[in-house]
Formats: C-alpha cells, structure tokens, sequence
C-alpha cells in the first residue's frame, strides 16, 4: 500500500436525482426560460412606455406655451418612443436567440 492510495476515495455512481418544477410556472429548458425572462421584461417595459407617453402628453397639453415646458414634454415623448424601439429589439434579439438554440422564436401558448 502506498500513500496515494490512503489519499484516494471511492465514489459510487447514483440514480441523478428528480426535481419537481416550480409550481405555477412551466420552466422545462432554457428556451423557456429565455422566453419568460424576456417576456416579462417587455410587459414591464410596455406599461412603461405607455406610462411616460401619457405623462408627456399631459406635459404637452399642460404647458401652455412655456418653452421649457414645451421641451421637457418633447423630451419625455421621445425618450417613451426609444423605449419602445428597444422593446421591439428585445423581441427581435429573444427571437434571434431562441432560433440559435433550437426553440421556436414564436412562443406556442
């Protein structure tokens, strides 16, 4: 006997173990997993966009001719319609992923 083999452990092999999902939602893959991360970021970013395009609406027609008010409405109208812009980029780059890794681009519901 040397002394490598004090050092040495056996390993046995086991039966890989059964998770159970989490309950209430349907994560089986990284597809889906991709596709609820992504989709709740642009439902979150859609009642965002909504939200500061109403607000700059309301700048707008609230002015009453101000300059700066008038530019801070602008501003805010347009910054709501960036957003909007990535969000149909996040869409566009979750369907570019999905396609590389083999899932449907298209969510099935």
């Amino acid at each position: 006997m040397n002394l490598l083999s004090l050092l040495e452990t056996r390993v046995y092999a086991i039966e890989p173990m059964q998770t159970d999902p989490i309950q209430g939602m349907q994560i089986e893959s990284v597809t889906s997993l991709v596709t609820l991360i992504t989709n709740i970021i642009i439902i979150v970013g859609l009642a965002l966009v909504v939200l500061f395009l109403a607000i700059g609406f309301v700048k707008y027609v609230t002015s009453g001719g101000d300059k700066n008010a008038v530019d801070s409405a602008q501003k805010t109208l347009t910054y709501a319609v960036i957003g909007g812009v990535g969000l149909l980029l996040v869409y566009g780059i979750r369907a570019l992923i999905l396609g590389l890794m083999g899932g449907a681009a298209v969510p099935e519901y």
